[in-house]
């Protein structure tokens, strides 16, 4: 039941972050080809846009995977509540750590994130809060992780394309759109 459950967790993380990946890639060719239209067809674009869009996929469905696991922490607190109900003194590390592997035998998804705890000196009766809080923290770091690792991505990948585009193959200088030869000169007549 629990390989299942990662699975289809894994599975929709996956599905939704090609999408996601998807949207934005659209939206980055058409700003960058507003830009410039022979920035589109070049093979630097394509080899980035390709290496770009796998990056993205990873981050979204780590990020994606990180929000169902936040959304999980609710009930895993009302688990941990009932757990610890009568529970009393101060907790060990041992202790800590039983309280954990059996939250995340319950919710596999925060083990996915969360493993290891030690909450050794906090009273019993705390625990489930103390828990909660550091899950809250812990996964919204995690996810403005991959906020922040995704938008690096995105932008080193258009500023790779811009940059090429930039240069002329051939000679390396800035390109032109006109040159002096192709000018005529009207004054004549």
């Amino acid at each position: 039941m629990t390989l299942i459950s990662l699975f289809n967790t894994a599975l929709t993380s996956i599905i939704y972050s090609i999408i996601v990946t998807a949207t934005i890639m659209a939206m980055l060719y058409f700003i960058l080809k507003s830009i410039s239209r022979n920035m589109v067809h070049t093979p630097v674009f394509y080899i980035t846009g390709i290496i770009v869009s796998m990056l993205l996929i990873v981050q979204f469905s780590l990020m994606i995977g990180a929000i169902q696991a936040k959304e999980a922490t609710d009930s895993a607190k009302i688990f941990l509540t009932q757990m610890l109900e009568n529970a009393s003194g101060r907790v060990t590390a041992q202790e800590s750590q039983k309280v954990m592997d059996a939250l995340t035998e319950s919710y596999p998804i925060i083990g996915v994130y969360l493993n290891l705890a030690d909450f050794s000196g906090h009273d019993a009766s705390e625990l489930a809060d103390s828990m909660y809080e550091t899950m809250n923290s812990y996964l919204s770091s995690y996810i403005w992780y991959r906020v922040l690792w995704s938008l690096c991505i995105i932008m080193v990948g258009c500023l790779v394309v811009m940059m090429y585009d930039k240069r002329n193959p051939t000679t390396g200088k800035p390109k032109h759109k006109a040159t002096l030869a192709s000018r005529k000169n009207y004054d004549d007549f």
